[in-house]
């Protein structure tokens, strides 16, 4: 069985983030288990700016940190395989993993950080019916439509969700030419902290407080939306060509269950000084807070990694 000074399962912010702090402060065999075909996670779809502080000095695009990372993470010696995908993770820190390349393979780790990140939840969590018509996304799914494939959801968009991910979406959205109708927003806040209102400053958003998407309408396609407004039931009809469903995430936690790692109520890991309950087994970024913290990912993620150093500098060399 091949063993590593460090296993980092997940190659995104806080797990490139991570490595790298491990490898510049004095491990040497590190390995990264990332299950797409690319290292970055994330930061690969986040192209505006406001990344990277923590490591270059700077403010820089998602992918130019992440490019940044990936470098770094190689000229240290890093080792990462792609397209991987972790099955199972031990108490004694043993991973299994598969890809097209080892097929099922076993492999140990003196320390392993989990940074496995979070994905969007089903839309089967969004109480409206969605299986009629084309031209419904999540908001993940829209957004790689965008910054990945070049391509708009629509002309004409209702956002159902507000959080920062909204907001720089429909930002992007408005710069590329479609027309953001309404943002609809269940809470009855409808105030935006300083990150969000840096977001969209300048754009002219519609964002309806207090309000629900209750029903659709069109004929195979998406025509518009039916919005209520949570106080007085009063329905106002949204004529639009694309709906974009802030789903929530949850925690990429299926493969810890033979470690014994403690979660809360929540299924959420639980962490002192990002050690999990595991004597050796930490974690760090969003497989902790979700997409709430999703900028300061990959920050966690580098003082993880220097954590880290210092446990198999005391324990384990």
């Amino acid at each position: 069985m091949l063993q590593y000074d460090l296993i980092i399962i997940g190659g995104g912010a806080s797990g490139l983030s991570a490595g790298v702090s491990a490898l510049q402060h004095g491990i040497k065999k590190v390995l990264i288990l990332e299950r797409n075909n690319d290292l970055g996670g994330n930061l690969n779809l986040f192209i505006h700016g406001g990344f990277g502080k923590y490591y270059l000095g700077e403010e820089v695009t998602g992918p130019e940190l992440a490019s940044e990372l990936i470098r770094e993470f190689k000229a240290q010696g890093g080792e990462y395989k792609l397209d991987t995908e972790v099955l199972e993770l031990t108490t004694n820190k043993v991973v299994t993993y598969v890809n097209p390349n080892d097929g099922i393979q076993d492999i140990k780790g003196k320390a392993i950080i989990i940074a496995s990140g979070c994905r969007e939840k089903f839309t089967g969590n969004i109480n409206i019916p969605i299986h009629k018509y084309t031209g419904i996304y999540t908001l993940v799914s829209a957004h790689k439509l965008v910054n990945f494939q070049g391509y708009l959801p629509g002309k004409e968009v209702v956002i159902l969700g507000k959080n920062n991910w909204s907001l720089i979406l429909a930002r992007r959205l408005l710069v590329e030419g479609a027309k953001v109708k309404a943002i609809i927003d269940g809470s009855n806040k409808g105030f935006l902290d300083d990150k969000g209102k840096d977001f969209i400053r300048g754009f002219d958003i519609n964002i309806i407080k207090n309000s629900r998407v209750i029903d659709i309408h069109g004929n195979e396609k998406v025509g518009s939306v039916d919005v209520e407004n949570n106080k007085d039931g009063s329905i106002t009809k949204i004529d639009c060509d694309s709906l974009i469903l802030t789903v929530g995430h949850f925690p990429e936690v299926n493969f810890i269950k033979k470690a014994n790692i403690a979660l809360n109520n929540k299924k959420e890991i639980l962490v002192n000084n990002n050690e999990t309950s595991a004597k050796g087994i930490f974690a760090c970024g969003t497989v902790l807070t979700r997409d709430t913290q999703i900028f300061k990912s990959g920050e966690d993620g580098y003082k993880a990694g220097e954590i880290v150093s210092k446990y198999l500098k005391k324990y384990v060399y």
